[in-house]
């Protein structure tokens, strides 16, 4: 039996109908018959034997046909029978199902004690007989055991494969996003502050810039300018290519949306709270986002506070006791609400939404800037 074929396979078929065939073949010249016709019908039948290894149903059951049939039609016929009618008995068990096997052992104890008890013509041992039939019934049930186990094996096993090749993908993914996305997303919030700075004279929070441009005139600012959008230009490009990576691998993810405004003063470890919740979310949406899914994910920067936003579609299997996550979230939830934040997720009609927000504490008393006289 071949793993990668669906049936018997047929040399094997082929061998055990040479051999069936032989058998018959020996049994007729042990045994000769005087009757021409009865010859005929056992070549006939033997040819429909040579067939069944292709059409397994349809001539074994011709072959059961014929030999049942051909004593009460030829005189003799069935003399030499016996070897066809086991093979087509375990081909037909084989084929079909338990069932039918049964079925067939019925009939073969009932034909067989009909033989003996009613009509007297029987010449041979029906307990042989019915013993001989048993166990190739038993033979070609097992057989069909076997292949559907193995076959059962190995659907597991190409689902395991399948399994492993997916996880081996997500785990990409993960990493992609843990190794690059957040970096070029806070550099990308960096060129566009510098951009706007240069482009309006502002930093991005009211006060006027002060960082280097004292100076500096018209052509150097344009220079730099077109220097920090070039930058920003090649880190969008990057993000975009990230992106395009993990939906060539299959990944859940195919958009993420960056919203940037004002800059708050951040000390590090609040910044390092914000930036480590937002690989955290990264992780999830790579986890947890329904394939084919959009999600969103915004991060808007203020003075005083960092706000995060997440919405996708969350896996059909997912419900809200296993909601994404799980303890790196909770984690989370702690370190936002000792500084006075709070991180709260819903899981709606398959949508998931998590919003966290963190306050960033304003000094009470601020170094006057530069151009603005104190008031």
């Amino acid at each position: 039996m071949r793993a990668d074929h669906p049936k018997l396979w047929h040399p094997i078929r082929i061998t055990i109908v040479v051999i069936t065939v032989w058998w018959i073949l020996f049994c007729l010249v042990l045994a000769p018959t005087d009757n021409p016709a009865a010859i005929v019908w056992t070549i006939i039948e033997i040819a429909v034997l040579l067939l069944s290894p292709f059409f397994p149903k349809s001539m074994s059951l011709l072959f059961l046909i014929m030999s049942q049939s051909g004593p009460w039609l030829i005189p003799g016929a069935d003399v030499n029978s016996l070897p066809g009618i086991l093979y087509t008995f375990g081909m037909l068990a084989y084929e079909t199902n338990n069932l039918v096997a049964l079925l067939l052992l019925a009939y073969s104890i009932g034909d067989q004690l009909f033989r003996q008890l009613v009509l007297g013509t029987s010449r041979s041992n029906p307990v042989a007989i019915i013993a001989m039939v048993s166990l190739v019934l038993m033979l070609g049930c097992g057989l069909r055991w076997n292949q559907a186990v193995a076959g059962s094996r190995a659907e597991a096993e190409q689902a395991k494969t399948r399994l492993r090749e997916m996880e081996s993908r997500n785990h990409i993914a993960e990493a992609i996003h843990d190794a690059v996305t957040g970096d070029l997303s806070a550099a990308a919030f960096v060129a566009q502050r510098r951009i706007d700075a240069l482009s309006g004279g502002d930093d991005g929070d009211g006060s006027a810039s002060t960082d280097g441009d004292d100076g500096k005139n018209a052509d150097e600012r344009r220079d730099e300018l077109d220097k920090w959008t070039q930058v920003n230009d090649y880190i969008l490009s990057a993000l975009t290519n990230v992106h395009r990576v993990i939906d060539e691998l299959d990944i859940d993810i195919t958009s993420i949306l960056h919203v940037a405004g004002g800059a708050p003063s951040a000390s590090p470890s609040l910044a390092g709270i914000a930036n480590d919740l937002l690989r955290e979310t990264y992780a999830n949406i790579a986890r947890h986002a329904q394939s084919g899914s959009k999600a969103d994910l915004s991060v808007i920067l203020k003075p005083n506070a960092v706000e995060i936003t997440q919405i996708n579609q969350a896996r059909t299997t997912e419900t809200d006791r296993t909601q994404p996550g799980g303890h790196g979230l909770a984690y989370f939830s702690k370190q936002l609400e000792s500084h006075g934040g709070k991180l709260e997720t819903t899981l709606r009609d398959g949508e998931w939404t998590l919003f966290a927000y963190l306050p960033i504490p304003v000094p009470e008393t601020l170094p006057p800037l530069a151009g603005h006289p104190e008031s």
